[in-house]
């Protein structure tokens, strides 16, 4: 077995990985539990999913060293995973195009009963007149199970990168914290 492998590109990566299993977790233990506002949040833990993936995946991939530049591109997609797709580069360009085709136009923001039902459901309107068609998606099982699945790969493809032993040289492991304090720092995702 080899050595875990460190430094703040492959940390920075397996924190948005280990969010990507979370939320496809928590997808996992709701999906049967049917509702229609259950539902939209199992959606919305989907959509999560692939952004923390793909963010994990344009750390992986990205030709720059500087974990600086690579974060505020990846912030600059918000998001959207349509533009995170075409930063991606770790998997098959097929897989980033399923994403960008399938879920590309949905939102995060879908979060909220009242966004979803609005833009799935809208009131006052006819069953299938939403911006969205909650037949063909949010309750077409084959096809929600196909997202889950894409999602389940592009996870998968990444345990290589996360798995193998910790070395035990402290001076090494108190580095890199230091180097990942300071980077959240610059960042911004922390004041002090």
């Amino acid at each position: 077995m080899q050595a875990q492998k460190t430094g703040l590109r492959n940390d920075l990566a397996f924190h948005y990985c280990t969010d990507a299993s979370d939320f496809l977790d928590r997808f996992n233990l709701l999906y049967e539990h049917y509702s229609k506002t259950k539902r939209f949040k199992c959606f919305v833990d989907l959509l999560m999913g692939f952004e923390c993936i793909l963010k994990s995946h344009i750390f992986l991939s990205h030709q720059s060293d500087d974990m600086k530049e690579v974060y505020k591109a990846v912030r600059r997609c918000g998001h959207s995973l349509s533009r995170l797709g075409s930063l991606a580069n770790y998997s098959s360009a097929t897989d980033y195009q399923a994403i960008q085709e399938n879920l590309g136009e949905y939102s995060v923001f879908l979060r909220y009963s009242l966004d979803a039902y609005e833009n799935f459901l809208p009131s006052c309107a006819g069953f299938g007149e939403g911006k969205y068609n909650y037949s063909s998606t949010l309750t077409n099982h084959p096809w929600m199970m196909s997202q889950r699945d894409l999602l389940q790969k592009l996870i998968d493809l990444t345990s290589d990168e996360f798995g193998g032993f910790v070395d035990l040289d402290f001076d090494k492991i108190v580095d890199e914290a230091k180097q990942m304090r300071e980077f959240a720092k610059d960042v911004g995702v922390v004041n002090s």
